[in-house]
């Protein structure tokens, strides 16, 4: 199987499967594959490469055993508790792949590689943040995400990746352990683990 080939099977699996500790699975796929196809634009200087190395181990390894670790101490958290049928998250997996499909034709996109791989990234970790309900998920879609548009500034300004891995760090840092923080406080109120609660709590 080729990289974009499993990274679209991945991607699938993290907009329909339910399951917490599957969807992580799926996320270090996606996460693992996207920083072999960034890892050439990072070797130019050490700088670029110890900023790859940091985001690859916070994305690949703290990120994953955190997430992993408090689902296997909160039973709420083991189920993403999608917003849809699957029926209807298939749809969303296919429009999904069409719309990447559509990013090589805007003006401007054409002559950039990958470009339609990052799109889909992007859009997936997006999906995830739509469909899927529990806290936990908006965390996994906020990470793929941020790996998306990771790939994204590598192959659209290969010549500044430096920002770009800062940056993807920096995303990382947040996203995992404050937004984990924020869950493990809030779980106590909300076992469940139900963003619709937040929703009212907003007004």
């Amino acid at each position: 199987m080729t990289i974009e080939l499993l990274i679209l099977v991945a991607g699938a699996g993290l907009i329909v499967d339910t399951s917490t500790a599957r969807v992580v699975v799926a996320y270090v796929i996606i996460v693992g594959l996207v920083a072999v196809l960034a890892a050439p634009a990072t070797l130019s200087a050490s700088l670029t490469l110890a900023f790859f190395a940091a985001t690859c181990v916070l994305k690949l390894v703290a990120a994953p055993i955190a997430l992993w670790e408090f689902a296997r101490r909160n039973a709420a958290a083991r189920s993403l508790r999608p917003a849809i049928g699957l029926p209807v998250r298939l749809i969303v997996v296919l429009a999904v792949v069409f719309a990447a499909q559509l990013v090589p034709r805007v003006p401007g996109l054409g002559s950039i590689s990958h470009a339609a791989l990052a799109a889909y990234v992007v859009l997936c970790g997006l999906a995830v943040l739509v469909v899927h309900r529990n806290l936990l998920a908006q965390v996994i879609g906020l990470l793929v995400l941020s790996s998306g548009v990771t790939l994204a500034g590598v192959v659209s300004a290969p010549q500044l990746p430096e920002a770009v891995e800062l940056g993807a760090a920096f995303d990382v840092l947040v996203v995992t352990f404050i937004g984990l923080a924020l869950v493990r406080a809030m779980i106590t109120e909300n076992p469940l683990l139900d963003i619709e609660s937040l929703r009212r709590l907003r007004g």
